[in-house]
C-alpha cells in the first residue's frame, strides 16, 4: 500500500482534489447567480454541486484508474507487481481501494466546502430562495453519502469497462457514458438526486463487474 501511495504521488492528488473544489464552487456560484433563472432553493442548489461532482470525480477516477491500472498493463509494469508473493487479486483490490479511498475523501471534502458555500452565498447574497434550518443539513447528509457511493461505484465500474481490452480510452469514455446514465435517470424519473433504488443497482452490478474482473481479466498478461 506504501508502494502505491508513492505511485500515485498524493501531492499532485490533493492539487487536483483542490482545484476540483474551487472548480465546482466557481460553476455553483455561476449557476445560483444567474438573473435568468428564478432563484434556487436549497435542494436544486445541491442538486447542482451533485451534478458537477459526477462528472469531475468519475472522470477523475477513471484517470487515476487508467493511469495506475491500464497503463501499468499497456506498459507491462505490471508483470512487476505480479511478481510478488501476494495474491493477484488482493494486490488489484488494493490499487482499487486505494484510489476509492482518495477520491472518496476528496468529494466528502468538496461537499461540505459546497454546503458551506451555499449557506454563505444565501447568508451573505441572498442567492438562496429559503432560510436554512437543520432539517436542511439532515437532508444534505444522506443525499451527500449517496452520490459518494454512486460516484464511486461508477468509478469502479470504469475500471471494468477498462479491463475488458485494457483500453485508456475505453476507461475515460465509460466514465463520461457513466455520469450520463445518472443524469437520465435522475430526468427521467423526475428526481433532484438518485434514489436508493438506483443506488443499490449501481452497487449490485459494480460487484457482479468487479468478481467478473477479478476472476477473468487479470490473467491476460503472463
Amino acid at each position: 500500500m506504501k508502494l502505491e501511495l508513492k505511485k500515485v504521488g498524493l501531492k499532485k492528488y490533493v492539487l487536483f482534489s483542490v482545484i476540483g473544489i474551487f472548480i465546482s464552487i466557481f460553476f455553483l456560484f455561476v449557476g445560483l447567480n444567474d438573473s435568468s433563472t428564478i432563484k434556487s432553493s436549497y435542494e436544486t442548489a445541491f442538486s447542482t454541486v451533485g451534478l458537477i461532482f459526477c462528472f469531475y470525480y468519475i472522470t477523475l477516477f477513471a484517470v487515476l484508474v487508467s493511469t495506475y491500472i491500464i497503463n501499468e498493463y499497456n506498459h507491462k509494469t505490471i508483470l512487476v507487481m505480479f511478481s510478488y508473493p501476494i495474491n493477484r487479486g488482493k494486490l488489484m483490490l488494493a490499487k482499487l481501494f486505494l484510489i476509492t479511498l482518495l477520491v472518496m475523501f476528496s468529494m466528502i471534502l468538496g461537499y461540505i466546502c459546497c454546503g458551506t458555500f451555499i449557506v454563505l452565498a444565501d447568508k451573505y447574497w441572498g442567492l438562496i430562495d429559503g432560510v436554512f434550518e437543520s432539517s436542511v443539513l439532515f437532508n444534505w447528509i444522506p443525499t451527500a453519502l449517496n452520490a459518494i457511493l454512486t460516484f464511486c461505484s461508477f468509478g469502479i465500474g470504469t475500471f471494468v469497462i477498462g479491463m475488458l481490452k485494457k483500453s485508456v480510452p475505453m476507461t475515460i469514455i465509460s466514465g463520461i457514458i457513466f455520469c450520463y446514465i445518472r443524469q437520465f435517470y435522475i430526468a427521467g424519473m423526475d428526481l433532484y438526486e438518485e434514489n436508493w433504488l438506483f443506488v443499490i443497482g449501481v452497487v449490485i452490478l459494480t460487484i457482479i463487474g468487479i468478481c467478473y474482473t477479478l476472476t477473468y481479466n487479470l490473467e491476460a498478461v503472463d
